[in-house]
C-alpha cells in the first residue's frame, strides 16, 4: 500500500480497527466458554468484516485476505455447520495475532508481512462445514473457478462492472416469460431488485481472481414451479444496505468477476426464489450512481446499467455454489420468511442445525446511527491543551482565594467563593474527559491467562471486577505493563498444578481475581489468587543465597519485609528460567513503574491459601494533592499520597542508632532527616531544635523529615522543570502556590537515594 493516501481516512481506520481488534481479543476468549452464543458469534463475524472492509478500501490486501477467511470461519460457525473447539480457537487466535501484527505495521507505515500460507490453509479448512470433505466434494469441484492472471490493481473497472450488470439483466430477461405465469398466481411482482442470495453469489465470484468474461454467461436454468414460491417480491428499485456494503467489499477486494463459474441449477434458482427481498433502509438508483461517481470519478457509470432491468421481475436468478456469507433474514410482517439457505446441493446433503438469527441489519443500524451522532472524537493533544489551561485557572483560583481571605470586602469574598466552586467543577469535568475505563487494560488479560494456562498445563479462571472504574488515560497506558507482570506472576508462581491442588483439597481450577475500585482521589488495583502463597522462610534463604543480605539481617525481617524482597532486582523464587518467568526482572520493573506514577504497592500472603498484591495510584497525574511546607523562606510540596502523619519535633524522643538519628513513634524507631540541611545550602550545618516532623511512606519503609513550617494541603498543577534544573535529584516538578510563591515538588525516593547515604 502507498501511505500517500488520504491521511485522515487512514487515521480513522487505525482508530476504529484498533478498537475492534481489542474487542475481538476479549470476545474470542469469551466464545470458548460460550460456544453456542449466537450474538457473540455475530459480533465476532461483524468485527472481522468491518476490519476487512476498511482494509479493502485502503488496498491493504494482505489484511483483507486474512480477515476474509476468518470471517468465513465465523459464518460457518454461526450457521451451525461446525462447532467451536480448542483446535479452532487456537487457529483463530493465531489469525488474530497475525492481523494485529499487520495492523501494527500499517500504524508504523512499514511494509506489511502477510499471514503465513500454513495459517491461511488452516483457516480455509475451518471455513468448510464439518465433514465437508466427504459430503460436499462434488460441489467444491464444480464451484472452483479457473484462476487467471490477477489484474494490476486487484479491482474491477467501471466497464467490467457495467458488463456484469448487463449480464445479470440478460439472465433475468431470459427468465421473464416463464416467470409471468408465476406472477399471475402470486400477484404482480414489480421491481428490478436482486435478492440477497443472488448478490452474495455474485460477490463470491467477485472475490475470485478471474477476469470478467461477459460472453461466457451460462444459460439460465428453468424456473421453479409456482408452488415453490412463497410470495412476490416487494415493489422496489433499490438495493439494501447489506448489498451495498458487500458491493463495496468487492470494489476494493482482490480479483475480478468471472461469469463462467455461475451455477444456475434449478435447486439454486428455487432457493433464490424463496427468499423475499427486504424493504426498509434502502438507497435509490440515483444515490447509488452518485456513490459510484465518487468512487470512480464523475460520468463513468452509465444510466443503462441501472435501468435496463426495471421491467424484469425478480425471478429465477443464478446462485454460485460456494457458501455465501450469511445475512440475517428480515423479519416478515405477516408470515415469517424462511432463513436464507446455503447452496442447494450442500444443503440437501447435510442440512445445518438452526441457530437463532440476529436482528435484521437495517433495523439494528438505526439506533446505532442516532447514537453515533452524539459522539465526537477529540485528539488527546487538544485535551492536554485544555487540561493545561484549566491548570493555569486553578493556580489563579488559588491566588484569588488567598486574596479574598485577606480582603475585608464581603462582595469580593462571595465572588471569589463562587469562582472557587465553578473552577472546581470545571476542573473535575475536564479531568473526566481524559478518563478511560480500566477495562481498556483488563481486556487483554483473558487471552493472556488462557495462553499461559495452556502453556503451563494449568486450569485457571480469571475474574475481572470493577472494569468500569475510570482513571486518567496516561495512567491506563502506564499501568498496562506492571499489571501484565503481576498477572503472569500469579499464574506462574501462585497457582498450582491441578493434581497438586487436588492433593491439597482444593478445586482443580485456580482463581485469579483482578479488581479495581476508586477510593477518594486514588485508584486501588488488586491482583489476588488462591494459590500456594509465599513462604517467608524460603524468601529469607533465597535473599541470603543471592547475597542480598547476611543471615542475621534476614532473620530480623518481618513477614511483610520478606514479601517485599520479590521486588529486589534479580530476585526470583524460580530455580529454572523459562520464557514465562525466572529472570527476576519483572517485579523490579513493576515497583519502579508504580513509584514513577506516585503510587504505592503492598503484598499480603498466607502460605497455602494465596496472595494479594494491592496497588494504589492517583486518579490523574496532571493535578496533585500535596502537603505544602516551608524551609526558611522557600516552599516545598510533599505528594499527599506519601504523607502518613505529622507531629511537633520533640528532641527527647530522638536518639542515635548506628550513626543515624531516629525518632521513636509508637515504640518503633524511624530514620529522621533534617530536610533543611539537604535543600538549603546556607543551613547545611545548622542545628535545628524547633520544627515539625512529617512521617512519609516510601515503599514499605517509613521515614521522618523535619521541616520549619506547615502551610497546609493544596492542590497543585505539576509543571516540568526548566532545562537547567531537569534531572535534579529529589525534584519532580514545580508549581505556583496560592500566595504566588514558586514551590518545588519533592520526589522522595529519588531524594533519599541522593542524600540519605550522607546520614546528616
Amino acid at each position: 500500500m502507498s501511505f500517500g493516501a488520504d491521511e485522515e481516512i487512514l487515521q480513522d481506520f487505525l482508530v476504529e480497527a484498533g478498537e475492534i481488534l481489542e474487542q475481538l481479543s476479549e470476545q474470542l476468549v469469551e466464545l470458548e466458554s460460550r460456544p453456542d452464543d449466537a450474538d457473540l458469534l455475530n459480533a465476532i463475524f461483524r468485527g472481522f468484516h468491518t476490519v476487512k472492509g476498511g482494509a479493502g478500501f485502503l488496498q491493504l490486501n494482505e489484511l483483507v485476505e486474512c480477515c476474509h477467511i476468518a470471517e468465513n470461519v465465523f459464518d460457518i460457525l454461526r450457521k451451525g455447520e461446525r462447532r467451536v473447539d480448542s483446535e479452532l480457537m487456537d487457529v483463530v487466535l493465531e489469525a488474530l495475532d497475525a492481523v494485529n501484527g499487520m495492523f501494527s505495521e500499517v500504524r508504523e507505515r512499514g511494509p506489511i508481512t502477510p499471514a503465513t500460507p500454513e495459517l491461511l490453509a488452516a483457516l480455509a479448512r475451518l471455513a468448510e462445514p464439518a465433514g465437508a470433505e466427504e459430503v460436499a466434494a462434488p460441489v467444491a469441484e464444480v464451484a472452483e473457478p479457473e484462476p487467471v492472471a490477477e489484474s494490476e490493481s486487484g479491482d474491477i473497472t467501471d466497464n467490467e462492472f457495467e458488463l456484469l450488470l448487463d449480464s445479470l439483466n440478460s439472465v433475468k430477461a431470459a427468465a421473464e416469460a416463464p416467470k409471468a405465469a408465476v406472477a399471475a398466481v402470486q400477484g404482480e411482482a414489480g421491481g428490478d431488485e436482486i435478492t440477497d442470495a443472488e448478490f452474495e453469489s455474485l460477490l463470491d465470484q467477485l472475490h475470485g481472481k478471474g477476469q470478467f468474461a461477459p460472453d461466457a454467461v451460462a444459460a439460465p436454468a428453468p424456473p421453479a414451479a409456482p408452488a415453490a414460491a412463497s410470495g412476490a417480491a416487494e415493489k422496489s428499485t433499490d438495493i439494501t444496505d447489506d448489498e451495498f456494503e458487500a458491493l463495496l467489499d468487492q470494489l476494493h477486494g482482490k480479483g475480478s468477476f468471472k461469469v463462467e463459474a455461475l451455477d444456475t441449477t434449478p435447486a439454486a434458482a428455487q432457493a433464490a426464489e424463496k427468499t423475499g427481498a427486504a424493504s426498509g433502509d434502502l438507497i435509490t438508483d440515483q444515490e447509488f450512481e452518485s456513490l459510484l461517481d465518487e468512487l470512480h470519478g464523475k460520468g463513468k457509470f452509465t444510466e443503462v446499467a441501472a435501468t435496463t432491468a426495471v421491467a424484469t421481475p425478480a425471478a429465477t436468478k443464478p446462485v454460485a455454489a460456494p457458501a455465501p456469507v450469511a445475512k440475517a433474514p428480515a423479519p416478515a410482517a405477516a408470515t415469517p420468511a424462511p432463513a436464507k439457505a446455503a447452496p442447494a446441493p450442500a444443503a440437501a446433503a447435510a442440512p445445518a442445525p438452526a441457530r437463532a438469527p440476529a436482528p435484521a441489519a437495517a433495523a439494528g443500524d438505526k439506533p446505532a446511527a442516532s447514537e453515533a451522532e452524539t459522539t465526537v472524537r477529540v485528539d488527546t493533544a487538544r485535551l492536554d491543551e485544555i487540561m493545561n489551561m484549566v491548570g493555569e485557572l486553578v493556580l489563579v483560583r488559588n491566588r484569588l482565594v488567598r486574596l479574598g481571605l485577606n480582603s475585608g470586602d464581603e462582595a469580593m469574598s462571595k465572588a471569589v467563593s463562587n469562582l472557587d466552586v465553578v473552577t472546581a467543577d470545571l476542573q473535575t469535568a475536564v479531568m473526566k474527559t481524559r478518563m478511560q475505563p480500566i477495562k481498556k487494560v483488563f481486556g487483554r488479560f483473558p487471552r493472556l491467562v488462557r495462553d499461559l494456562a495452556r502453556q503451563l498445563k494449568k486450569e485457571i479462571n480469571l475474574e475481572l471486577v470493577g472494569e468500569e472504574t475510570d482513571l486518567d488515560k496516561n495512567l491506563v497506558e502506564a499501568l498496562a505493563d506492571p499489571l501484565v507482570h503481576l498477572v503472569r506472576n500469579s499464574v506462574d508462581h501462585g497457582i498450582e498444578e491441578p493434581a497438586d491442588r487436588e492433593a491439597m483439597g482444593k478445586s482443580r481450577s485456580g482463581r485469579v481475581i483482578l479488581s479495581a475500585e476508586q477510593e477518594g482521589d486514588h485508584i486501588l488495583l488488586s491482583i489476588s489468587d488462591d494459590g500456594k502463597g509465599m513462604d517467608a522462610d524460603v524468601l529469607r534463604s533465597i535473599a541470603v543465597k543471592k547475597g542480598l543480605m547476611d543471615k542475621d539481617a534476614a532473620d530480623r525481617l518481618s513477614e511483610t519485609d520478606c514479601f517485599n524482597l520479590i521486588f529486589a532486582p534479580g530476585f526470583s523464587t524460580k530455580t529454572e528460567i523459562s520464557d514465562v518467568s525466572g529472570r527476576g526482572v519483572g517485579m523490579d520493573v513493576v515497583k519502579t513503574k508504580i513509584a514513577q506514577l506516585n503510587g504505592t504497592i503492598n503484598i499480603y500472603s498466607t502460605k497455602g491459601k494465596g496472595s494479594k498484591i494491592v496497588i494504589k495510584v492517583p486518579l490523574t497525574l496532571a493535578i496533585m494533592p500535596t502537603l505544602m511546607v516551608m524551609l526558611g523562606n522557600q516552599a516545598f510540596a510533599f505528594p499527599l499520597v506519601n504523607v502518613n502523619e505529622i507531629f511537633h519535633l520533640d528532641l527527647s524522643r530522638t536518639n542515635v542508632v548506628d550513626g543515624q538519628e531516629v525518632v521513636i513513634v509508637r515504640d518503633k524507631a524511624l530514620p529522621l532527616f533534617y530536610l533543611k540541611r539537604w535543600l538549603v545550602s546556607s543551613a547545611a550545618h545548622e542545628e535545628q531544635r524547633e520544627g515539625h516532623v512529617v512521617i512519609l511512606s516510601v515503599g514499605t519503609q517509613r521515614i521522618g523529615f523535619v521541616v520549619d513550617q506547615l502551610v497546609g494541603q493544596e492542590e497543585v498543577v505539576i509543571k516540568p522543570l526548566g532545562k537547567m534544573l531537569q534531572g535534579t535529584p529529589g525534584m519532580s516538578g514545580a508549581t505556583i502556590t496560592g500566595d504566588g510563591r514558586i514551590a518545588l515538588i519533592l520526589d522522595v525516593p529519588s531524594m533519599l537515594k541522593r542524600y540519605a547515604a550522607r546520614r546528616i
